[in-house]
């Protein structure tokens, strides 16, 4: 074989080696991914119902943080993941976790039952919260918080339909401005 041809070859594989060495061992600096509302704008207000009967308001977190996710427990993909991130999220957190909360609240009302949400966020974290209410009460929240929600019916699934819906954490400060 010519030994030309076999240094490019061998060359390639180094090139390709230090490429996967630097992709794996290189430290990746974390960047921001999201909206950055600045100025700070208030969060709207949320009055809805915990998933242990309990009214809830966001008002009434003021001096906490508050992440704020929009999803179902019938979704078989995006809402887990998420909800498992704000997990590892807070478990990194430690100590720190006091002082943040987990808000879930629903957009399929008519399966999420207040007892199927509080069972949900509890196998993530029995600290995180369920919240569902009226279909009148809900799309205010979602209105206020720009969330899309459309139900995708799927006539051959157990579910019978699926709710494509936004799939993004709000941040709410300590001063219930949203970040």
């Amino acid at each position: 074989m010519n030994t030309k041809v076999m240094q490019v070859g061998l060359g390639t594989l180094v090139l390709i080696g230090v490429v996967i060495a630097m992709t794996v061992f290189i430290p990746k600096t974390e960047s921001f991914r999201g909206t950055m509302y600045d100025p700070a704008l208030p969060a709207p207000e949320i009055g809805l119902t915990q998933g242990n009967g309990s009214s809830f308001r966001l008002s009434e977190k003021r001096g906490d943080i508050v992440l704020l996710f929009f999803g179902y427990t019938s979704c078989p993909d995006v809402c887990p993941t998420t909800v498992a991130e704000m997990k590892r999220v807070m478990s990194e957190l430690g100590a720190d976790a006091d002082r943040v909360q987990v808000v879930f609240v629903t957009v399929d009302p008519e399966r999420d039952t207040l007892q199927k949400l509080r069972e949900y966020v509890s196998i993530f974290n029995p600290a995180f919260i369920g919240l569902s209410g009226s279909k009148e009460e809900l799309e205010k929240v979602w209105s206020d918080y720009g969330v899309y929600r459309e139900e995708e019916q799927m006539p051959n699934s157990a579910t019978g339909y699926l709710v494509n819906h936004t799939a993004r954490v709000y941040l709410i400060d300590r001063d219930g401005n949203l970040r």
